[in-house]
C-alpha cells in the first residue's frame, strides 16, 4: 500500500506453519479501504512459519522467545495508529478491519477492545426436534460461557481483554508500558487488561470492552482445563507480582 498504514496487525508466531496460512488468507481477504500493515514477530520456529508468512507479511524475528518481548520487540517498527493483535490460529471475516476502524472513529472514548471468541473446527453434534433437525459444533456452550464471562467482567467495573484478539490505541497502547510477562507468562492478557484500567482511573477518561457484535473464529487447540486451572491458581497465589506487573504504566 502507498500509504501510511492505518491499522497495524501483529501475530506471534512460533511454529505455526499449520494455522498461519489461514489466518494470512482471512487477512488478505479484508474488504477495507483503511491502509494497514501486517507483521509477524515470530520467536525463532523452526519450521516453515517464516518461510509462509513472508509471502504475506513482513516478519521481524525477535531476539527472544515469549509473547510479550515478541510483541513488544516489532512495536517500533509499526506505524498504524490502531494496534490489533491476533493469534496465529485466527480467522477473521471480510469486513473485521473496516468494522474496528469505524468503531473506535466514531467513540473516542474507547481505548481498546476484543471482538467476541467463538471456537470452531470442533466436532457436529446434530439432533432431531419436532421434525427439524438441528446441528450445533462442540464448542457451542463454550462460546456463550466465554463471551457471558468477558461481559460479566465489564459490567463488574473489571472488564478483561482476550488474549486471542485484542485492539488498542497506539498511543495508549504505549502509555501502558507495554506488555509485561507474567511467571511462566500465565496471564498476559490479564495483566495488560489490568494496565489499562491502571491507566484509565489515571486519566479519568477512556474504556476497554468486549464487543458483542463483531466476532473472531479461533480453533480450540489452546483449551486446556489443567492450563486454565494453573493459571487461576497462580494467579490467586501470587496476586501481589501480578498487581505490580499491571500498574508499571508510563
Amino acid at each position: 500500500m502507498n500509504h501510511k498504514p492505518k491499522i497495524s496487525v501483529i501475530i506471534p508466531t512460533y511454529n505455526e506453519e499449520n494455522n498461519i496460512k489461514k489466518t494470512l488468507i482471512a487477512i488478505e481477504r479484508q474488504k477495507c479501504d483503511i491502509p494497514y500493515e501486517i507483521i509477524i514477530a515470530d520467536g525463532q520456529s523452526s519450521d516453515n512459519t517464516v518461510f509462509i508468512a513472508k509471502k504475506s507479511a513482513k516478519v521481524y524475528i525477535s531476539p527472544k522467545k515469549g509473547k510479550a518481548f515478541q510483541l513488544n520487540y516489532v512495536i517500533p517498527k509499526t506505524s498504524g495508529e490502531l494496534l490489533i493483535f491476533l493469534d496465529a490460529d485466527m480467522i477473521i471475516n471480510p469486513y473485521f478491519f473496516q468494522k474496528i476502524y469505524k468503531i473506535f472513529k466514531n467513540h473516542q472514548n474507547l481505548y481498546a477492545c476484543s471482538a467476541r471468541v467463538k471456537y470452531h473446527n470442533g466436532k457436529a453434534i446434530s439432533f432431531k426436534l419436532a421434525s427439524q433437525r438441528f446441528t450445533i459444533t462442540q464448542y457451542f456452550f463454550l462460546n456463550i460461557n466465554i463471551h457471558l464471562y468477558y461481559l460479566l467482567k465489564t459490567l463488574l467495573g473489571f472488564p478483561e481483554l482476550s488474549g486471542c484478539n485484542m485492539i488498542v490505541r497506539r498511543d495508549i497502547f504505549l502509555k501502558t508500558g507495554g506488555f509485561k510477562s507474567p511467571p511462566n507468562s500465565l496471564g498476559i492478557d490479564k495483566v495488560f487488561s489490568d494496565s489499562l484500567i491502571y491507566l484509565i482511573r489515571k486519566m479519568k477518561k477512556g474504556k476497554i470492552k468486549t464487543l458483542s457484535f463483531v466476532s473472531v473464529l479461533t480453533s480450540g487447540r489452546n483449551l486446556n482445563i489443567k492450563r486454565s486451572l494453573k493459571r487461576i491458581s497462580q494467579y490467586f497465589s501470587k496476586k501481589d507480582i501480578y498487581y505490580e506487573l499491571a500498574k508499571k504504566i508510563n
